[in-house]
């Protein structure tokens, strides 16, 4: 046995006498006070290295716990716990302690529970590094305790300290945020008899973790109905509150709050959610680690304890996030995962349709926009690892649902989206997943596009899809997938021909892939691919039938520019190559040699035969047809002349330009006729000719198009060995039915064909004299012919016209008297005579027309059967209706008379006045007919006008080399005739006659153009340039059209002094104001338009008018005002007509090397007038600018100054438009500039453009404000730009700020100025930083501050003052402007400036606010001036802290404000500024409240004191405490005040810091001091104040059930005795109940003091007898209860008598005239009334 001294022993003895202490409790008391000592130490000895003592403290537990089973006994748990948190590494106390904290915990006040859980939660961390099993018991407390804590708000202080409260260190908060997390993941299985299983798993749960949660496995954990049982929704609920609270970091807070987001309860995933919004933003989801754990918990492990994969709302919430981190693309194994798992596994679809659809739906939709974002940011080897498997699985997907139709009830949106991430990968990693040789997902594409029935929107996403694969086709030079890439396209954009078969054959439904094929065609495909242009002309030929986007689509692919445009990727690194045509005879032998529906391949065998193969053709692709001969044709041609180095630049409307190339000149013309002499290309030329040929002679009612032009091109310029092989001349005579149809175009080409085959030498002449034969059969009977036969003999006419005038070229042969010609133009003259058909006419003037030009006829001729000049006049009256044939007809026919001397009587001179005579007629474009006619004359055949009609060639001309002259008919000479007709034009040209003066100068125009190359021409040159000039100043637009095109011809054709001579004239008639009239006015001339100036009668249009009005009115001085209103009315059209056409060309060129590169003054001029108001001007002006000037930055840049210089000028000169012009240059000048070029300029402009912001006319003042605008943009822009442009705002602020602060600004007396400047200056202050706005914050915030009241709406005064009529009190009136300043963007800024503030702008900023607060006149600014208060005491109270007493101070003096909203702010300021005053400033306001109140003549005084003590007390509490002893007396006293208003501001004070009405003793002498002192004031009011405090002060401390004691009734009673002294007045009695109270409490002092019960009994006899009928009851009741209360003293006798004359009163037994030896205590008032 143990040796008694030893260590075992002893302990043993201990534990035995405290077994026996407990054991001999023989109360639950005593046991518990037993336990409170010995049970932690008792459990300590459990870590005895002795058994025997161990064994004996376990068997004492047994006995314990048998003993505690009644809750009411209470353990020591705080001991406990620090036991068990003390001794980390003894299992076996710790083990006893927490089993006894966990019983005895929900057995202590909850308080004490909260107190115990700073020391549960700390080291909880530690805790579960030793035993698992013990933190999880302690994190269940933790749990139970949460639920009795009350967080405070989230954002508040106290939330934000709560970590720090709860002594949280980072290793503690981040196991408990992960075992929140962990615990939002658990859910609780349950067997089908109700027992939990053993150590299941939860999603997103190991098995280790589902024994901590569970307490290891205790089946009454979650049981709520257990002892120590949670509810788990409680407790998800419970942790998500604290998540969201302040006890967390944001990184903390990230997982747990995910898991939240996605729990079943609202009421979590609410708070999940937004807590998750805010930590996100703070999260790096960049950080790999992070992206593994998320990845992590997707997955879960494959560990057969590990944790299970996360359910799929939690799945859809991880996709989410991974859905925006870069870090996740790196994982391309996981990612193909998810996409297999989450689309394509047998497990997720069965485990979604447990789910709601919508769930499923949300599922994949969260894999499809991972996948998304991954093609999209993901690196090109990640993707390409990943690439083709995720295409696959996607693929799999979709055709899961039925491909290419879906099975029913198939998500089509998820469907949608499978495609677009198609797409999208196969754009990320091209090369395995699109570009191998089969093309097998591009096919796929196509034909899912085709053939997918889902839907529009599924068809939109299958776009989307191709269209993102495009990009990798442009790029591929993979030549193994270039045939098959085309095959595919071809069949794509061919297979629209071959569902039309199938749709008749009632065949399924399908998709147009034509526009996704073009698209990939022009993308993709070079421009010189013949299979490119062809699917563009498939796309083409649908016309109307097919959609518009493939129309256009295949337009830009067929022209150049547009495919170049469509292709060119800008910027300086891109490098365009040089852009290749298709080689023509590869085009045309690629498309005529197309297969048929059967055939495979894309050639078909070469057949040399143009007819069959057009057959051939024709069959599979008849609408192509037109589209493909005229692109064919222009290849053609771009071929011909590039091959002679002609330049065909490829521009916007390349076709049309082409066309007009070879159209007008001579050698382009000659350059094809060359290239179809070419043996290689007369296959293919025959082809298109043959094309051509039967798609004019065909159709007979159809309309032809440009087909018809095409081929009378093709005809003109091919030689007869491709006439011959297309079978043309052969076949000529079926163009008959197309001559004789009703169709006038298909007629015309028709007949213009056959004059050039007819006419050849190769030509069946027997055929030719039956087709003549029919020709002349039908012209017999023109007489008679009606309807359809006038047609008919329309086209034979002409078709005569042109065979006889062409086979005369030919085969030139002098015409017999029985030639043919006579018989036709017997029949032309006749029909000229006597013939009112237009049709029939109009054919007789073509064929005249074509006769005349190849000379086949002459005036003697002619002569045969009619007088020349009767023949020109039928023409001439034609002509005269604007018939253009006519005035062609007319023209071409003066070219056979005779020149002769201007007097004689001649033909020529006959015809010649026609023409001239034909500036009567109106319309513009017949004048230009005229004119080419007048060329004619002039020149003959030299005339380029007649470049096309030389559709022939003679037999003699030459071919070698190409470009040799040719050789034109000869007609009569022409040596004089052009001199002539130009001294007459210009002539015509300077008249006042308008359409006289239209007609000159357009047939100038035409003279320049086409007999330009003359050598008489340049002897004109100067006088035509002066005839121009003067028409550019024309109100007719077309005449200052056709002069400025006319000016750029005399340019071109002028040398270097005319050149600079034209410039220089131009220049100064452009930038001068001056009138140009001066000469040029006759009485006739139009100076305005009519109906401009309209007089009543009619409206003022030319000189004369005015004259006569002048006259009229009297007023001479009107011919002034009207000259100078049509002087400026010049001037401005005059402007407007620069930069049409010509004039740019010409300041464009000489500003390289001629005058305008000596004379920069233009720049600054045209610079403004690029911004006239006037569109016309604008237009003009810009066309110039662009001409004139190559690179316009570094123009502007040059003569910024001058241009800046000019605008400054112009922008207050008298002209509105130059005002208006200079603002809106000025704005752009500025913009985008360095503040380094204009900064000395800045003031300027802000003062002009204030000034024009208040012009007369109102878009002037628009334009201002729109510069106003630019300014303080750039101004702002600067300010937001930081520390980058710092020293350009502040230069900026430097300028702009006292300007805007001027009189030309926030003080001028314009409000659109004024509101302007207050605009930009808030806008200053929103975008400033500290540095540049600090040494202007002082002024500003005084301004500012004055402006709160200047710009308050002058109604609301004179609302103000007339309140009443509108039903409403100043005060709601001045409560609603209290309302505006605080919402007001001006005070925003004033917060905003104080916000920028720093120590030494402080400085200089207070004196400005006191003269603010001294200044302020208006409600507003004195409101803002306290508000500034305010914001200065709470926001910024360590700089404003050295200036508070100064400003406590000053409010003493603004508080007595009339107004009584004034008033309260600044007493409520006084609150807040005593937070920082000190102490002697305080006690000074305080002392300040106290004489406002008791030295105050008014209520003002003491409801402003009330005002700034209550303000004190709620906004400095803590220095109201420090000095209460000074205050709450004053308050005390204060709150008893008789004015209700005043007493409620008092009582308000008292009741929010003082907890009791005891609370009076505390400061009973102060108060009772301060009574007496003033319950001797001379004013009534603060007498009876004091009564009453005195009153309430006896009520509050004889408030409890004890007696009062002696010292303080002696302290009372002087100051009550003095109180109940006095008179009655009205509230006395409250004075009385206090004496009442006193004399039945205060037995102590009256007990003992004999002088004290008498004066006690005087005074209740003396106010019992007082007569004031309304006092007297209570005075009597006192009486009373002062008998009761003094049983000391025997006054029956004196009560009878004193209520037995008030009974004899009231009963009116008493004498009359009242009695004498009453007490007259109230100055001898008696009671009158009757009853009492």
């Amino acid at each position: 046995m143990a040796s008694v001294s030893s260590p075992e022993a002893r302990e043993l003895a201990l534990v035995g006498k405290v077994e026996m202490r407990i054991a001999l409790a023989d109360s639950d008391k005593r046991l518990e006070d037993l336990l409170k000592l010995y049970l932690a130490p008792l459990l300590l000895k459990l870590g005895s290295e002795s058994v025997a003592v161990r064994n004996k403290v376990i068997s004492i537990c047994q006995h314990i716990n048998t003993r505690i089973k009644p809750q009411e006994i209470k353990l020591p748990v705080p001991a406990l716990l620090k036991q068990f948190k003390d001794n980390i590494n003894v299992p076996l106390i710790r083990h006893f302690d927490i089993l006894y904290v966990q019983q005895g915990i929900s057995r202590i006040p909850v308080t004490d529970r909260l107190e115990l859980l700073p020391t549960l939660i700390h080291g909880i961390a530690a805790d579960f590094s030793k035993s698992a099993q013990h933190a999880s018991q302690i994190f269940h407390l933790t749990l139970r305790l949460l639920t009795h804590f009350k967080l405070p708000l989230r954002g508040s202080k106290e939330d934000e300290e709560l970590r720090s409260m709860l002594g949280l260190d980072d290793e503690d908060a981040g196991f408990l945020s992960q075992w929140f997390g962990k615990l939002l993941l658990l859910s609780v299985p349950r067997k089908s008899g109700g027992e939990f299983g053993l150590f299941p798993r939860s999603p997103g749960l190991s098995t280790d973790d589902y024994k901590f949660l569970t307490l290891q496995g205790k089946p009454d954990a979650w049981d709520p109905s257990g002892d120590a049982g949670l509810s788990l929704t409680e407790s998800k609920t419970l942790v998500a509150r604290f998540l969201a609270s302040g006890m967390f970091s944001d990184e903390e807070k990230f997982l747990p709050a995910l898991f939240a987001s996605a729990d079943t309860n609202s009421q979590v995933s609410d708070i999940g959610e937004d807590v998750l919004k805010r930590a996100m933003l703070s999260k790096d989801v960049e950080d790999s680690t992070f992206v593994e754990t998320l990845l992590g918990l997707y997955f879960g492990s494959d560990a057969s304890d590990g944790p299970l994969p996360v359910k799929v709302p939690l799945r859809i919430r991880i996709l989410n996030v991974l859905s925006k981190s870069v870090t996740c693309t790196r994982y391309p194994r996981q990612i193909s995962r998810v996409v297999e798992e989450g689309l394509l596994s047998t497990e997720q679809l069965q485990g979604n349709q447990t789910t709601a659809g919508r769930e499923a739906s949300k599922f994949r939709s969260a894999i499809f926009t991972l996948v998304n974002f991954v093609a999209r940011r993901g690196s090109t080897s990640d993707l390409s690892s990943m690439g083709e498997s995720l295409v696959g699985n996607l693929k799999s997907f979709i055709e899961d649902q039925g491909w290419p139709s879906p099975d029913k009830g198939q998500d089509l949106e998820i469907r949608g989206y499978g495609y677009e991430t198609i797409g999208l990968l196969a754009k990320a990693a091209p090369e395995k997943v699109l570009l191998e040789p089969s093309l097998s997902l591009l096919n796929w594409l196509f034909r899912s596009l085709r053939d997918d029935v889902s839907g529009r929107d599924v068809a939109v996403s299958i776009e989307e899809a191709l269209s993102s694969v495009l990009g990798a086709f442009t790029k591929s030079s993979n030549s193994s997938v270039h045939w098959n890439f085309r095959h595919i396209l071809l069949k794509y954009a061919t297979s629209e021909n071959l569902d039309n078969l199938e749709k008749t054959e009632g065949m399924k439904f399908s998709r147009s892939t034509r526009y996704v094929a073009t698209r990939f065609a022009n993308r993709c495909l070079p421009y010189d691919d013949v299979l490119g242009r062809w699917i563009d002309l498939l796309a083409v030929s649908g016309g109307s039938k097919e959609r518009h986007e493939v129309f256009e689509e295949g337009k830009k692919g067929l022209d150049p520019y547009w495919y170049k445009m469509l292709n060119s990727f800008p910027g300086p690194g891109s490098h365009q190559e040089p852009m290749s045509f298709p080689d023509f005879d590869k085009l045309v032998h690629f498309i005529f040699g197309q297969p048929g529906a059967g055939e495979d391949d894309m050639d078909i065998d070469e057949q040399d035969d143009a007819v069959a193969r057009l057959q051939h053709f024709r069959q599979q692709y008849a609408d192509a047809l037109p589209i493909v001969i005229a692109f064919c044709c222009q290849i053609a041609m771009h071929s011909a002349l590039v091959e002679r180095q002609i330049q065909d630049e490829v521009s916007e409307d390349w076709g049309r330009k082409l066309d007009t190339l070879m159209s007008t000149d001579l050698r382009p013309r000659q350059a094809f006729r060359a290239y179809t002499a070419d043996d290689r290309h007369s296959q293919s030329l025959a082809i298109i000719l043959r094309a051509a040929f039967e798609q004019l002679t065909r159709e007979e009612i159809g309309d032809v198009g440009d087909i018809g032009t095409v081929l009378v091109q093709l005809c003109s310029l091919c030689g007869e060995n491709v006439l011959l092989r297309a079978r043309l001349i052969p076949d000529f005579r079926a163009l008959e039915p197309s001559i004789l149809s009703n169709n006038p175009a298909r007629r015309a080409a028709a007949a213009h064909v056959y004059g050039i085959l007819a006419s050849g030498g190769t030509c069946d002449e027997r055929l030719v004299s039956e087709s003549q034969t029919l020709f002349f059969n039908k012209l017999n009977g023109w007489k008679t012919a009606v309807g359809g036969e006038i047609n008919q003999i329309s086209g034979a006419i002409i078709a005569l016209g042109y065979f006889f005038s062409r086979l005369q070229w030919r085969k030139p042969a002098e015409l017999s008297d029985t030639h043919p010609i006579y018989r036709l133009l017997e029949c032309l003259v006749d029909i000229l005579q006597s013939s009112r058909d237009l049709t029939l006419k109009g054919a007789a003037f073509t064929c005249i027309d074509q006769l005349s030009l190849f000379l086949v006829i002459s005036p003697s001729s002619l002569a045969r059967h009619s007088k020349f000049q009767d023949i020109t006049q039928q023409i001439f009256e034609s002509a005269k209706t604007g018939t253009t044939s006519a005035v062609l007809a007319l023209g071409h026919l003066s070219m056979i008379t005779t020149e002769a001397s201007e007097e004689e009587n001649t033909d020529y001179a006959y015809i010649r006045d026609k023409l001239y005579e034909l500036h009567e007629v109106r319309q513009s474009e017949v004048q230009f007919s005229v004119g080419e006619a007048l060329s004619c004359f002039a020149c003959g055949w030299d005339s380029t006008a007649l470049t096309t009609e030389l559709d022939v060639e003679h037999p003699d001309q030459q071919r070698d080399p190409w470009d040799s002259s040719a050789l034109t008919p000869s007609g009569p000479k022409r040596e004089k005739t052009l001199s002539a007709v130009l001294e007459k034009t210009l002539k015509g040209c300077r008249q006042t006659k308008p359409s006289l003066k239209k007609a000159s100068v357009i047939w100038l125009l035409c003279l320049l153009q086409y007999c330009g190359h003359k050598p008489e021409m340049q002897n004109y040159l100067p006088q035509c340039q002066n005839a121009f000039k003067l028409c550019l100043s024309d109100r007719d637009e077309v005449v200052q059209e056709a002069a400025s095109r006319g000016l750029g011809l005399v340019y071109e054709r002028g040398d270097r002094q005319l050149k600079d001579g034209l410039v220089r004239d131009l220049v100064s008639s452009f930038s001068d104001n001056k009138s140009k009239m001066s000469g040029t006015v006759t009485e006739d001339t139009q100076l305005f338009e009519p109906g401009a100036l309209p007089t009543g009668d009619g409206s003022v249009t030319t000189y004369k008018d005015i004259l006569s009005l002048a006259s009229e009115v009297g007023d001479s001085s009107l011919v002034y005002r009207f000259m100078s209103l049509a002087s400026n009315n010049s001037i401005w059209s005059s402007r407007a007509a620069f930069g049409r056409f010509g004039l740019s060309n010409i300041f464009s060129d000489s500003s390289v090397d001629g005058y305008l590169a000596e004379n920069p003054k233009l720049y600054p001029k045209l610079y403004r007038y690029r911004f006239d108001p006037n569109p016309n001007v604008q237009r003009s002006m810009n066309d110039i600018w662009n001409a004139l000037v190559k690179d316009s930055s570094t123009t502007i840049g040059t003569h910024f100054d001058a241009i800046m210089d000019d605008l400054l000028i112009s922008i207050l000169t008298k002209e509105w438009r130059v005002r208006q012009a200079s603002c809106a240059a000025i704005a752009d000048l500025v913009q985008g500039r360095n503040l380094d070029k204009y900064e000395k300029y800045l003031g300027q402009i802000w003062d002009k453009c204030f000034k024009v912001l208040d012009d007369i006319k109102e878009s002037v003042r628009a334009a201002a404000a729109s510069l106003a605008r630019v300014l303080t943009g750039i101004l702002t822009r600067s300010l937001e730009a930081g520390d980058s442009s710092l020293k350009n705002a502040g230069a900026m602020l430097e300028r702009v700020l006292p300007f805007l602060l001027s009189t030309s600004g926030l003080e001028s007396s314009a409000e659109e100025v004024r509101m302007f400047a207050l605009h930009t200056l808030l806008q200053i202050v929103k975008k400033s930083n500290s540095k540049t706005l600090s040494p202007h914050i002082p002024e500003l915030v005084e301004r500012l501050l004055g402006l709160l009241s200047s710009l308050e709406p002058e109604a609301v005064n004179y609302i103000h003052l007339n309140a009443s009529k509108y039903n409403l009190t100043t005060q709601k009136i001045d409560d609603l402007r209290l309302q505006s300043v605080r919402s007001s963007p001006l005070t925003e800024s004033i917060e905003r400036c104080l916000d920028l503030a720093d120590m030494e702008t402080m400085g200089k900023l207070i004196p400005r606010i006191e003269a603010a607060m001294k200044n302020a006149v208006g409600l507003p600014s004195k409101v803002g001036c306290s508000r500034i208060l305010v914001t200065l005491s709470t926001r910024h109270n360590f700089l404003f802290r050295p200036y508070a007493d100064a400003f406590l101070k000053l409010i003493h003096k603004h508080v007595l404000d009339r107004n009584d909203t004034v008033s309260s702010s600044y007493a409520a300021a006084a609150g807040y500024v005593a937070r920082l005053a000190s102490d002697k400033q305080l006690l000074a306001t305080i002392a300040f409240c106290q004489k406002l109140y008791f030295e105050s003549e008014d209520d003002r005084g003491p409801l402003a004191a009330g005002d700034i003590v209550l303000s004190i007390s709620k906004n400095a509490a803590d220095r109201f405490t420090s000095l209460s002893s000074s205050l709450l007396p004053f308050i005390f006293l204060a709150q008893h005040d008789s004015h209700a208003d005043v007493k409620k501001l008092f009582e308000n004070t008292w009741s929010d810091n003082v907890a009791g009405s005891r609370a009076v003793l505390l400061y009973l002498n102060e108060i009772l001091a301060l009574a007496n002192k003033y319950l001797e004031s001379q004013k009534w009011n603060l007498k009876h104040t004091a009564a009453k405090a005195v009153a309430a002060t006896i009520i509050s401390i004889t408030s409890g059930s004890d007696e009062l004691n002696k010292a303080n009734a002696e302290i009372v009673w002087p100051t009550l005795d003095k109180a109940v002294g006095g008179k009655t007045w009205e509230g006395k009695e409250i004075v009385l109940e206090a004496f009442v109270r006193f004399v039945e409490r205060g037995r102590m002092l009256w007990g003992a003091d004999g002088k004290v019960a008498k004066q006690i009994e005087n005074v209740a006899i003396r106010e019992a007898k007082r007569q004031n009928k309304s006092y007297r009851p209570y005075a009597l009741e006192a009486l009373g209860k002062v008998c009761i209360a003094r049983t000391d003293l025997e006054l029956s006798g004196l009560v009878e008598q004193i209520v037995g004359d008030v009974l004899d009163e009231v009963l009116g037994l008493g004498e009359e005239g009242g009695v004498t030896d009453k007490m007259d205590v109230d100055g001898g008032e008696g009671l009158k009334d009757a009853t009492l």
